[in-house]
């Protein structure tokens, strides 16, 4: 009787082919990776929050679209790595070694 591995959420993350040429297999280096992008997008809208208080009115709105689109990506990206955290941990748990080994 041969045990069943848990479904890979995302699996497409972890296959060579695709339109995503980006492939991170291990979960804690992609949430680091998604992490970096929130970071990145939280200093630049402060480096443009700080030139609009210096008078430049529109740069609040390329912070605000900064933000949102390195945030927002950031943000599921950091999902996705969570997940499929979790789903390593209990492949790990079941089958006894790693998926990608």
């Amino acid at each position: 009787m041969g045990l069943t591995p848990p479904e890979e959420p995302f699996a497409y993350i972890s296959q060579d082919r695709g339109l995503l040429t980006l492939k991170i297999r291990e979960p804690a280096l992609m949430a680091l990776f998604f992490l970096a992008f929130i970071v990145v997008g939280v200093v630049f809208f402060l480096l443009l929050e700080k030139q609009a208080d210096a008078g430049a009115d529109a740069a609040m709105n390329v912070g605000y679209l900064i933000l949102a689109v390195f945030g927002g990506l950031g943000l599921v990206g950091l999902g996705i790595a969570l997940r499929r955290w979790a789903w390593k941990r209990e492949y790990v748990r079941v089958m006894g070694r790693s998926p990608w080994s």
